[in-house]
């Protein structure tokens, strides 16, 4: 099954006002995300063209002594549409653990590592 798309941050952040992204792109770029050693996360689930960056929402992942947060990670294109779900209400923590001991390059390979998260 396909993770759950938004055409938009737009349309992603009407849907998810607790965990948005950040429009201002400074304030995005600024979000402790993955981006498999800066050359991008594989679509091979999607069809989706380009390279994907995660994001873990709200806030980014959180950093080693900052508090957890519960959240959702989202994949897009570097900040643009289409922003595709791929965990909700999870530990912004453990996904982020889940995701970089596996450092992995295709969406596949994230989406099996998230399926460990505990919801």
């Amino acid at each position: 099954m396909n993770p759950r798309s938004f055409p938009s941050v737009e349309a992603y952040n009407a849907a998810y006002p607790d965990c948005p992204i950040p429009t201002d792109p400074a304030t995005r770029h600024g979000l402790r995300g993955y981006q498999a050693a800066m050359s991008g996360v594989t679509d091979d689930v999607t069809g989706t063209e380009g390279s994907l960056t995660l994001d873990f929402l709200p806030g980014g992942a959180p950093g080693p002594h900052e508090g957890d947060r519960t959240g959702t990670v989202v994949a897009t294109h570097w900040g643009d549409g289409p922003v595709l779900v791929l965990a909700e209400r999870v530990s912004l923590r453990a996904a982020w653990r889940a995701i970089t001991d596996q450092w992995p390059t295709r969406l596949s390979e994230v989406r099996i590592a998230l399926t460990h998260v505990p919801s």
